[in-house]
């Protein structure tokens, strides 16, 4: 045993045991040390040493420190170490601590073996920052030595210190290149561990795994790939392997099928359209390089497509050399796929990506996918020029007469248990009554489902167009990629003319493989049975020269007996039999396919126009209901200061009355002085009496009088307001005109004028008129009559005198003030009355006004909120053109898959 190997075990004694002694080691040990010491030059150092050993492991500690603290020769490293452990031992970690830091020595065994004790101790008194130090520093120095890693490891794992445990797992991977590493770390990314750490880490890890083993390198790989694969790294994480990947040597002979799958997983996420063209442009050269380079049988015809189509869309990204690995694979791979799937997927998924960015598939394109997977059924156009008769044949082999119709739509006619008219157009597709009329947008189709035999036995659709000779005749040449078949229906009167020849020529160009057959029509005009004959036989010699594989039927579509009829399905059975009808609709659907692709592009640069649109008609509302509320101020201020003046008028009315009247009541009130009157009390008499006269005067005139008037005027007021209502009404009437809904009501609080109805009968029927002095104030006149009266009224001769005096005062006497001060007593509640009107006008119009301003808050909000948006289209188009381009682009791939077919070659370039 080396003696490094005794000094960790503290066997060390055991050198001064002979073989096969049988002594205890204390005693052997004893012997020598008495030996040693007879010596003349002695070292007892060493003794000391393993005698330590013995009382440490007897559990004498501190005979053990004894010991050890006397040795001074090269094993003092050792005997430090060990004295910390006798401390550690004594339950003195602080001191063993200390022991153990202050330990110079250049053995790696001594240096791992005191850092091995201090991440116990460190352990035990949860010192966690020290212990993962410490283990950090052993593991860097001596990761070799015995459970150095496995403590790490243990430790990190049991207090979740995740970071640190990849790290070792990294590390040990790369230095051991043990696949028992590679497997712990694999586990750790597994359960998600390493989602946090950049991509660019792992690179040397998995450089060497690639060496070591391929099978573990393609399953940390694809651990990897789904750790990242919704986290912010995922695209650092693509373009960092495929670099990484690039560099390696791939042989033959090697497989890669999780890794392929993993390829065209990620190929069709990228591409899913929630991914832009600048951030794909860097990496996807790299996937489509790396994935061609390893594909497996099962997905070589996705990898050679995909790489085929983005170079189409991206040329000289891809090298020349894999272009041509890529075609020479496309060809050879296996060419059995669900040739349908895929461009309904397709199609699916543009449905639901329209969905979210508030945009909508026409559904007339879903109408006419919907229609071409119904393959029980075939769709035979009927085209012709204006007056051939092709809408009186489709109406004598339909049961119901076809609806009546703009003859510039495309009416298709099929078999159906009951008769109904549908409008089916970009924006949806709605049933029609007949006699209502039909208000159609321009691409239109009309679908008139109804019950007829002879579409049921014949499994066909008819597709009714405008003529080749009209207008709308375009809506043929667009009808036709929906067709299977085209029935060309010619007039027996001149049959088959160059400008029909024009016409099917320009079908051919467009559509070279359509079966085209022609129907002779309006044979009823021609008399005589040879010249009818020879009519067909001449059509028929003419249209073989151009159409050499069509056929010529003569029908007569006023007289379609059962036999006509029978000779009719005859030959739409033989000539219009379909083969490989999957094969057909699928050339059609990726047409349709591309054509939702383009109309969401339209449709998005529509609703930027439309989002400006709305902008400028919402900022001129804007100004508009601004000046509404201006209107509404001058309607509100006209009022208040009409109807105010009015009361005022009123108010000042009773009050010239009233100046007038009490000073008139007053001195008529001399009539209540008798000659006869106790002048020593008539001043107090008196001016009860003017009260009453004044009481009496304000209950049976000025009151009824004022109700009166007040009454007239809540009426006329009442029709006042009742205007302004009538002129809010049309104001908020023109507005939701302009809103096109019903968004806006003025509508004013009529109930202030029963208020004001209740406050005048408060005011004319419980006014409470305190008595005045009238006659009992000081002034000099007053009290020289009131005193004469007191000393003179008792003597009889005085009477007269008095009489004549008191009579003249009254009547005499200016009543001015007192007629104001009662007056203003009596209209103080009237005037109060007044100063609330106001207010009262005001809270009329306060909801018209609320309104108005909250619809202004609202279309200010809406406008900021448009104007956001807008911003946000015009500076960030790729958010909605890169999706659709990404769309484009599967939609090449599917057909340069069905090119490798052998079913669409022409549509790849």
């Amino acid at each position: 045993m080396k003696l490094e190997d005794q000094f960790v075990n503290k066997t060390y004694y055991e050198t001064f045991m002979k073989e096969h002694e049988t002594r205890q080691p204390i005693e052997v040990l004893g012997d020598a040390f008495v030996e040693e010491n007879a010596l003349e030059t002695s070292d007892l150092s060493y003794i000391r040493f393993a005698q330590g050993e013995i009382y440490f492991h007897y559990k004498d500690y501190e005979a053990a420190v004894f010991k050890w603290e006397n040795i001074h020769n090269d094993f003092e490293p050792w005997a430090q170490k060990n004295r910390g452990d006798a401390y550690y031992e004594l339950g003195l970690p602080s001191m063993a601590e200390e022991i153990y830091k202050a330990i110079e020595t250049d053995s790696v065994v001594l240096k791992t073996e005191v850092a091995l004790q201090l991440i116990t101790l460190y352990i035990e008194e949860e010192k966690t920052d020290q212990a993962v130090q410490m283990i950090k520093q052993t593991v860097a120095m001596n990761p070799d030595y015995p459970d150095v890693t496995k403590i790490a490891r243990a430790y990190f794992e049991k207090n979740e210190d995740w970071m640190n445990a990849v790290e070792l797992a990294v590390n040990e991977a790369v230095r051991t290149e043990s696949l028992q590493w590679f497997d712990v770390l694999k586990t750790y990314i597994e359960k998600g561990y390493t989602s946090t750490i950049a991509p660019d880490y792992f690179r040397e890890a998995l450089f060497v795994l690639y060496k070591v083993d391929q099978i573990h390198f393609e399953q940390m790989a694809a651990a990897l790939w789904k750790t990242y694969h919704s986290d912010n790294n995922y695209l650092n994480w693509i373009l960092e392997f495929n670099n990484l990947f690039a560099q390696m040597e791939i042989h033959s002979f090697e497989t890669w099928h999780e890794l392929s799958a993993i390829y065209q997983k990620t190929y069709l996420d990228l591409i899913s359209g929630n991914y832009l063209l600048k951030q794909l442009t860097g990496i996807m050269p790299g996937i489509l390089s790396n994935w061609i380079r390893i594909t497996d049988g099962s997905h070589a015809l996705a990898a050679s497509s995909s790489i085929l189509a983005w170079n189409d869309l991206f040329p000289s990204s891809i090298s020349d050399r894999q272009i041509h690995e890529a075609e020479t694979i496309l060809y050879q791979a296996d060419q059995n796929f669900d040739q349908l799937e895929y461009p309904l997927e397709l199609f699916d998924t543009i449905i639901k990506w329209a969905k979210v960015h508030d945009l909508s598939v026409s559904q007339r394109l879903k109408w006419t996918i919907r229609e071409l997977l119904d393959f029980d059924t075939r769709h035979v156009m009927v085209a012709g020029m204006n007056g051939s008769g092709k809408t009186a044949f489709i109406q004598s082999v339909v049961a119901d007469r076809l609806p009546e119709r703009p003859t510039s739509h495309v009416m298709v006619a099929r078999h159906d248990e009951q008769s109904v008219l549908a409008v089916v157009s970009d924006q949806g597709i709605i049933t029609a009554a007949e006699e209502n009329g039909l208000q159609l947008e321009a691409d239109a189709i009309l679908e008139w489902r109804s019950p007829s035999q002879f579409l049921k036995e014949n499994a066909m659709t008819l597709m009714d167009t405008p003529g080749l000779n009209g207008p709308q005749r375009s809506k043929v040449y667009q009808t036709v990629y929906f067709a299977d078949a085209l029935l060309f229906v010619l007039n027996a009167n001149d049959p088959l003319t160059d400008n029909e020849i024009d016409a099917l020529l320009k079908i051919k160009e467009r559509v070279p493989d359509m079966k085209i057959h022609f129907l002779l029509t309006k044979m009823d005009m021609i008399y005589s049975k040879q010249e009818a004959a020879n009519l067909v036989e001449e059509t028929k010699e003419k249209m073989k020269s151009r159409f050499p594989e069509s056929e010529l039927l003569a029908y007569s579509s006023n007289y379609a007996s059962r036999e006509t009829v029978s000779e009719l399905s005859e030959f739409i059975q033989k000539n219009f039999r379909i083969q490989h009808i999957e094969d057909l609709r699928t050339a059609k659907l990726i047409r349709y396919i591309r054509e939702s692709i383009t109309y969401l592009l339209k449709q998005r640069l529509q609703n930027e126009n439309d989002l400006i649109d709305s902008i400028h008609r919402r900022e001129d509302m804007h100004a508009k209901l601004n000046g509404a509320v201006n209107q509404l101020m001058d309607v509100e201020n006209e009022q208040i200061g009409l109807i105010r003046s009015s009361y005022n008028g009123i108010l000042t009315s009773i009050k010239s009355e009233l100046l007038t009247r009490i000073p008139e009541i007053l001195r008529k009130s001399s009539d209540f002085i008798k000659e006869n009157s106790d002048f020593r009390k008539i001043h107090l008499q008196l001016n009860e009496e003017m009260n009453n006269r004044i009481r009496q005067m304000l209950q049976s005139e000025i009151l009824p009088k004022f109700y009166e008037l007040v009454t007239n005027w809540i009426a006329d007021s009442e029709k006042e307001l009742q205007q302004s209502q009538e002129y809010l009404d049309e104001m908020a009437e023109g507005f939701n005109q302009l809103y096109e809904e019903d968004i806006i009501a003025l509508a004013c609080d009529f109930k202030v004028l029963d208020d004001w109805r209740r406050d005048a009968d408060r005011m004319a029927n419980g006014i409470h008129f305190e008595s005045v002095n009238i006659l009992l104030r000081h002034t000099p006149s007053q009290v020289l009559l009131k005193s004469a009266g007191k000393l003179l009224g008792a003597l009889s001769q005085n009477k007269a005198m008095l009489y004549n005096k008191y009579k003249r005062f009254i009547e005499t006497q200016d009543y001015t003030d007192i007629a104001h001060l009662i007056t203003n007593k009596v209209l103080l509640q009237f005037e109060l009355f007044e100063q609330g009107l106001d207010r009262d006008i005001r809270i009329f119009f306060k909801n018209p006004e609320s309104v108005l301003r909250e619809t202004i808050a609202e279309t200010e909000s809406t406008v900021a909120a448009e104007k956001e948006t807008l911003a946000d289209m015009k500076e960030n188009p790729e958010v909605y053109q890169d999706p659709l381009k990404l769309f484009e682009l599967k939609l090449h791939q599917y057909e340069w898959m069905l090119a490798a077919k052998g079913m669409a070659p022409q549509k790849v370039n």
